[in-house]
């Protein structure tokens, strides 16, 4: 196989993303902390399955375009750090091979050292040891045989010995890896990526058809009451407007992106236009979608048309969900609006209660993709919009939405269901953007996190020795406390936490605490640090038994 052409791309990344399907939980299970949340296997299988999925209705020979359509994917589609990185290597990739019909071996080395460059562009300070190594080296691998005038098939082999290679290195990159005793999560993932790949390109595997799923599994999913109840509707004076959801694709040639979102702009709101020259995906609420299709249908070929009417859906509703409480703003928007990505339905509540207009369900295990990102923030009715993560795998993911709205968005970089709540304190409403982004950074940073889950395998930590199912206790993400009792275990994590200048203990349970159990707990708590004022919440969070904050 001299070249490679769009079908056969097309083939060697849907064998790609099965294979990463395939392998995801063992790649979860590379997480270096052994806390039940391991979740890059996760989010990359998912993000590569948004970006083939882009392939479904393509059809043409182009690799070029193949790229660019899993670029595009993989953009709204990515989930978590890992994934968002990933986004950005198909974002290279996809550079590399820009105009190129069918790829050699040559065009396929420049693809690859496109795709690793981008990814160490996109990490404000890049770690070697991890998957950005494993693809750079990888590169380096596949352009020594290129210059030796090696085939397409010979490239892409080159690369995957060497990225195997590397990846079997990192512990020696990386203490904590070693310590551990495992590779890096994210260059174990894009090994199954080049891997699967290859085998898609030699015929060797059946791809299935794969879906992607929200970022939690349905009966684990709770949008807020507003969200449930009139998505994306809005309102002047109480009369329903532009209500009629309209999405679908453009296929043409040098399309600008600007001048569409220009041109749609005034037809209706929460509006998406993203893609490139020769493919648009547009996502828009208008009164008006015959003019809408009209004028886009001038640009180039529609496919994939939607139009669901909103006014019909919104008048199923019950009388009784319709109160006061949960109505969509009316009039002006406000200055700043919020959206707060959160674990659990009671922390859902927290956070609406403190001025929270969307909260995102996510989090470990669960974290949300780029796109649903972006339709949470263009539902707020501001005129500027602040996110909280809430989550370290979050942030990247977060920090890349920011890019594809057309209005001022910022991120507070918040790590933590705490930390957001810290920020959420220092909320001035009436305040710039700059002024609130500033002094909720401040916020943020003068609560410390503590965290309470089990381990899912046996590992060392410092000096704690840890048995797999032992009850684990993390402070700022650092484990610090081991042991065989949720209680023990708590209080060893706030004895590291409290000093004397500490005020504030709160505690929040997990969706599986006895609340009375925990209510006499907190009495204990109380007891144990008694010039501490202890509040309890319940949190309603996955597999932490509790999450802690001390201020």
């Amino acid at each position: 196989m001299n070249v490679i052409q769009g079908t056969e791309l097309k083939q060697m990344l849907q064998a790609a993303a099965q294979h990463l399907t395939n392998e995801k939980e063992r790649v979860n299970d590379l997480n270096v902390f052994p806390v039940p949340d391991g979740d890059t296997g996760t989010n990359m299988a998912l993000t590569i399955t948004a970006a083939v999925k882009e392939l479904d209705a393509l059809e043409t020979d182009s690799a070029a375009k193949v790229a660019a359509a899993v670029a595009r994917g993989s953009l709204m589609g990515a989930r978590g750090n890992s994934g968002v990185i990933l986004s950005q290597f198909f974002r290279g990739f996809s550079d590399g091979l820009k105009g190129i019909s069918q790829a050699g071996g040559i065009d396929i080395a420049r693809a690859l050292t496109k795709a690793s460059q981008t990814t160490y562009r996109a990490v404000m300070k890049p770690v070697e040891g991890t998957m950005l190594t494993v693809g750079r080296e990888a590169a380096e691998a596949a352009q020594a045989a290129a210059e030796d005038n090696q085939s397409a098939l010979e490239v892409w082999n080159a690369a995957l010995k060497v990225a195997k290679k590397t990846l079997a290195d990192t512990p020696k990159m990386m203490p904590v890896l070693r310590e551990a005793g495992v590779v890096d999560a994210g260059g174990d993932g894009l090994v199954c990526i080049l891997e699967g790949a290859l085998a898609g390109l030699k015929g060797e595997v059946a791809v299935e058809t794969l879906t992607v799923p929200a970022s939690a599994p349905p009966e684990e999913r709770k949008e807020p009451a507003a969200v449930e109840r009139e998505e994306g509707i809005t309102r002047i004076d109480g009369q329903l407007v532009n209500h009629y959801c309209t999405e679908f694709l453009i296929k043409g040639q040098s399309f600008d992106i600007e001048a569409i979102r220009g041109r749609l702009e005034p037809e209706g709101d929460s509006m998406l236009v993203v893609g490139d020259e020769e493919l648009v995906k547009v996502h828009i609420h208008t009164d008006h979608p015959g003019k809408v299709l009209e004028y886009c249908g001038t640009l180039g070929e529609l496919t994939d048309i939607k139009i669901d009417n909103m006014k019909l859906q919104n008048e199923s509703i019950t009388t009784d969900d319709k109160t006061a409480e949960h109505e969509e703003p009316k009039g002006e928007p406000k200055p700043i609006g919020l959206v707060a990505v959160v674990p659990g339905a009671g922390l859902a509540e927290i956070f609406e209660s403190l001025g929270v207009d969307v909260v995102v369900t996510g989090g470990q295990t669960m974290n949300p993709s780029t796109e649903e990102l972006v339709a949470a923030v263009e539902q707020v009715h501001a005129h500027h919009v602040i996110v909280l993560p809430n989550n370290k795998n979050v942030i990247f993911s977060a920090q890349q939405a920011r890019e594809l709205v057309d209005f001022p968005v910022r991120v507070i970089p918040t790590r933590s269901v705490p930390q957001g709540i810290g920020a959420l304190m220092k909320l001035d409403p009436e305040g710039s953007l700059e002024d609130n982004v500033s002094e909720m950074e401040d916020g943020m940073r003068q609560v410390l996190t503590g965290e309470v889950t089990y381990a899912v395998r046996a590992t060392r930590a410092g000096d704690l020795q840890i048995e797999e199912e032992d009850i684990i206790g993390l402070v700022e993400g650092k484990i610090t406390a081991a042991g065989g009792s949720v209680s023990e275990v708590t209080l060893g994590v706030l004895n590291r936490m409290v000093d004397e200048d500490s005020s504030v203990i709160s505690l929040y349970t997990g969706e599986n605490q006895d609340f009375s159990e925990a209510e006499q707990f907190a009495e204990v708590v109380t007891n144990t640090f008694p010039d501490c004022e202890v509040e309890l919440y319940h949190g309603g969070q996955p597999l932490y038994y509790y999450i802690v904050s001390v201020e």
